[in-house]
């Protein structure tokens, strides 16, 4: 028994050896998930892709996408929330799940703002308020003396109450001093009724809709960006159309649990921003009328007290509540 003795010694002492090694490895050493609100498929689930690919090239391992869809887009942010706070769980955040839902509900599950830390703010889609072309309108001045002139007739089409188009639609109403009749649509597609002048407006970044307007079904009265886009560039910015105040965006960033050591935070904030100026995620989100962004993490969390301030007060304004 004794002649194993020297030997086991010799292979903890080794063990010890190797301990701090194998601790110290240099972050990140295997696969991030990055989880995704929304289901296979749908529009920030495919930018989410298209960064991610990115992303695993600027940190040298596979970032995997993970949907989990479900309670407004906050199923991913709770899953987030409850994750090891190591850097190999981020999820995307949005206005909707990051800003605006944890405010529509009287119990939420997580606190998005104790819970949850900001890494990078990393595109933009500029908002459109779109109408069907049999709206005897042809500028935002003219919809507006329209809605003035007719208090809760003209529609506007969302997805469901307390989504984004239904607050930014709100703001609207409150900053034009409006006001329209909502129509949510909950599951069903709401584009085709739009098109089909079933319902009068919308608001939507350029995704899709910019093709109605060229091909004359829609007329788009006003863009919420800094300069006119390109895709659209006979649209007048909210500011140009006498509306300056109004400054919806849909926009996309990366958070992390709470938590996570600052150094990882700072290395997925400098590899975010690379990854945003990329030409293949610039040229794609281009395509879609996106901006892309990329910001350090005091950045975003400056963005981000400004986004849930705004979508606190519309809330409270407008009531908006779900069970």
């Amino acid at each position: 028994m004794n002649k194993f003795v020297p030997v086991l010694f010799a292979a903890l002492v080794a063990s010890a050896a190797l301990a701090p090694s194998v601790a110290a490895q240099p972050y990140p050493n295997r696969p991030i998930r990055l989880l995704v609100g929304l289901p296979p498929g749908a529009g920030p689930d495919v930018e989410a892709r298209q960064f991610a690919a990115q992303l695993a090239l600027e940190l040298g391992q596979p970032v995997v996408v993970e949907n989990r869809p479900g309670g407004t887009q906050l199923l991913a942010l709770e899953a987030l929330a409850k994750s090891s706070a190591d850097g190999y769980t981020l999820a995307v955040g949005q206005p909707s799940n990051l800003a605006a839902n944890p405010r529509l509900y009287d119990r939420p599950s997580f606190d998005v703002e104790k819970d949850l830390m900001p890494v990078s703010l990393l595109a933009e889609h500029p908002w459109l308020l779109y109408i069907n072309a049999k709206v005897p309108a042809t500028t935002l001045a003219e919809f507006i003396a329209l809605a003035r002139a007719k208090p809760g007739e003209l529609t506007y089409a969302t997805t469901g109450v307390g989504g984004f188009q239904h607050l930014t639609a709100e703001w609207f109403q409150k900053l034009a001093g409006i006001q329209l009749k909502h129509v949510p649509y909950g599951a069903t597609s709401w584009q085709s009724d739009l098109v089909a002048g079933h319902v009068d407006a919308t608001f939507y970044p350029l995704i899709t809709l910019a093709e109605h307007v060229k091909a004359g079904k829609l007329r788009a009265l006003a863009i919420s960006s800094k300069e006119r886009s390109p895709q659209l560039p006979d649209v007048p910015t909210f500011a140009q159309a006498g509306l300056p105040e109004y400054s919806a965006r849909a926009w996309f960033g990366l958070v992390a649990p709470a938590g996570t050591p600052a150094p990882i935070i700072e290395q997925l904030a400098t590899a975010s921003a690379r990854a945003a100026a990329s030409t293949s995620f610039r040229e794609f989100m281009g395509k879609n009328g996106a901006t892309t962004m990329g910001s350090s993490a005091a950045d975003f969390d400056r963005y981000l007290k400004t986004e849930r301030g705004r979508w606190r007060a519309v809330i409270s304004d407008a009531n908006i509540k779900l069970d």
